[in-house]
């Protein structure tokens, strides 16, 4: 059989920010973007994204690393290097701004001197964008170069915004959400490339990433929906294959609010403290997204070797149809 009519080996991820402990839904996502891939004998990568580094906490790479290995999640590429590193998003600042240089030589990138009151402002007047948020209105879309001066001479510094086509209409299947349809300049209009204070935005360099490390199928949590068809768009403009994506379930609080760092969501420690072993830990986990009857324990491994005899889209309908907590 020729090389080209191999079937494409799966390679997908985990790419957590290290802005503090990972807490149970961050390792329910992680699990479960680790099962996707290995229960098809597929590669796996753990990528760190800490472009943002003011949100930062010193020792979270490390401490996410312990817990991901402590619950029996392996990687093939990751922090300690691959074929396609580095896998620390702040060691890839030159990658992104080349890409960035490429989309501004296709005349696709402006600056923005708005504030977000301003936006806030200016967008009041119009219907709200996705996930309730002001979408820009294009304020700064025709500045004339004395405008931009007169905002530099203010001592405004810009944030660099894509140019999204007016009438633009991203499709998309999820392989748990099904057909997906967004019109971006409805959803966000034209979204940040580069943040104001110079740090690269989440939707470029994640684009950038993915595509230069080949990953091909991209499972993450479900409030990140609503960002994947500006990241399509970017695929598209920069010439790369488009993944898969798989939008997983979130894990709530008892007050129905997903659980995050800020809400100080706690992690494996008190688990361990307890005497939890990580196969029981797995069993919770499996257990609260439909994917175990009971939670009794199973390792990782078991887990995987149990999908591996199966069709992927066994995972994805129990997915689907579990009572997910």
């Amino acid at each position: 059989m020729s090389h080209s009519l191999m079937p494409e080996i799966v390679r997908g991820r985990y790419a957590p920010s290290p802005t503090g402990t990972l807490h149970m839904g961050n390792l329910r996502t992680a699990l479960l973007a680790w099962l996707f891939a290995r229960s098809v004998s597929g590669e796996f990568i753990l990528r760190i994204e800490d472009l943002d580094q003011p949100r930062m906490k010193p020792h979270a790479t490390k401490q996410m690393i312990q817990d991901l290995q402590w619950l029996g999640l392996d990687w093939d590429e990751g922090p300690e290097g691959g074929p396609y590193a580095p896998y620390i998003q702040s060691e890839r600042l030159e990658i992104y701004q080349n890409y960035l240089q490429q989309l501004q030589a296709a005349g696709l990138v402006y600056p923005c001197y708005c504030s977000r009151a301003e936006i806030q402002q200016a967008a009041a007047h119009l219907p709200p964008g996705i996930d309730g948020g002001a979408r820009y209105p294009g304020t700064c879309r025709q500045l004339s170069d004395k405008q931009r001066r007169q905002y530099e001479r203010q001592g405004r510094h810009p944030a660099l915004r894509l140019r999204v086509a007016d009438e633009l209409t991203i499709t998309f299947t999820d392989l748990l959400l099904g057909s997906q349809q967004q019109q971006v300049q409805q959803a966000v209009g034209d979204f940040i490339l580069r943040r104001a204070d110079g740090i690269f935005a989440y939707q470029l360099a994640v684009v950038v990433d993915d595509a230069l490390m080949h990953l091909n199928q991209i499972v993450r949590g479900a409030d990140l929906l609503s960002s994947t068809a500006r990241q399509i768009v970017l695929y598209q403009l920069l010439g790369f294959p488009i993944p898969t994506f798989a939008h997983v379930p979130l894990i709530h609080n008892s007050q129905g609010q997903k659980l995050s760092k800020r809400i100080q969501s706690e992690g494996l420690v008190p688990l361990q403290v307890s005497n939890y072993t990580a196969a029981e830990v797995v069993g919770l986990l499996a257990h609260s997204c439909g994917l175990r009857d009971t939670p009794t324990e199973i390792t990782a491994a078991q887990l995987a070797d149990h999908y591996r005899q199966q069709p992927v889209t066994l995972l994805c309908d129990q997915l689907r149809t579990g009572s997910c907590t």
